[in-house]
């Protein structure tokens, strides 16, 4: 008997197939790693690049605005069993007349560990100079981090202790892993006097750029969301309109990014699995609600 498919063409089949294999695997060897520093043909670092994508691939749509004297955060979660989420806004300061806070949005191990650094130096610089660090020292702060992680050495000009330094066993060393830390982070600072208040935010990107901000939209569709924010908020919304838009946008932009079904879809990613958290951070502190999805924004 014949069989459709001959022995020796099997074997010729098979050899062909090792030698892709074992050529594909000795080009990827050979292939020299590139830092954080060095850039491609277009003048773009591919290490940053790739960390801007998963901080956005890793990360479910969060919608940020300011209003007013309170900050309001939006972001969109698959409900657990047996146990809720942190909140997106970490405090990392607070003190009678201002509050301070970070909200990271990519890998959740990088913004854990950039936010213990940055508790860290709040303190430091709250008891070195009896002073609250405003925005613009802890997104500076948060910047350097950046940089150092891409191989950056820069120097403190402030006098202000450097919390990359670390106790290794055999003396001080600086923490330095050679990647950039593939997280988005926004920081945000309240400030309160009787009836009167204001927020600032800051955007600190994985580059180490900081730019201020009214408001961002982060995680996977954030481009989507970033257009969305601009046709639909305005400087004069007060804290309900604000909390009704981050809202609304996460919901189209859920739907957009195919992320979320509707109800009367069945299987995988149905509405009725997903909430929306909403946190809004002010005098008083952190207040967290989560929302169904397809529910009322009450």
């Amino acid at each position: 008997m014949i069989l459709p498919f001959s022995t020796s063409r099997l074997c010729s089949a098979v050899s062909v197939a090792l030698f892709v294999l074992f050529t594909t695997v000795s080009v990827n060897a050979n292939t020299p790693y590139k830092s954080a520093t060095a850039l491609d043909q277009y003048g773009s670092s591919p290490q940053i690049n790739n960390a801007r994508l998963a901080s956005e691939l890793h990360s479910m749509p969060t919608i940020a605005v300011s209003a007013g004297s309170s900050v309001v955060i939006a972001t969109l979660e698959r409900r657990q069993l047996g146990g809720i989420s942190r909140p997106k806004c970490k405090i990392i300061g607070k003190s009678q007349d201002h509050v301070l806070a970070i909200m990271g949005s990519g890998l959740a191990g990088d913004a854990a560990f950039i936010e213990r650094l940055l508790r860290r130096d709040v303190i430091n610089t709250w008891e070195r100079y009896d002073n609250f660090p405003n925005c613009h020292r802890v997104a500076a702060t948060a910047s350097r981090i950046m940089l150092a992680f891409m191989g950056y050495n820069d120097e403190i000009q402030d006098g202000t202790i450097d919390i990359l330094m670390e106790d290794n066993g055999n003396g001080q060393e600086r923490l330095s892993i050679g990647r950039p830390l593939a997280v988005n982070l926004i920081v945000t600072r309240i400030d309160f006097q009787e009836r009167y208040g204001s927020s600032e935010l800051i955007l600190v990107e994985p580059s180490g750029i900081s730019t201020m901000i009214s408001g961002k939209a982060l995680g996977r569709g954030c481009k989507r969301g970033g257009e969305l924010l601009r046709q639909r908020w305005n400087s004069g919304m007060d804290l309900q309109e604000a909390q009704n838009t981050c809202i609304g946008i996460l919901r189209d932009v859920a739907k957009l990014e195919q992320l979320v079904k509707d109800e009367d879809d069945a299987g995988h990613g149905n509405s009725k699995e997903f909430d929306i958290v909403l946190e809004v951070l002010d005098s008083e502190g952190l207040h967290v609600k989560r929302i169904p999805f397809g529910g009322r924004n009450q």
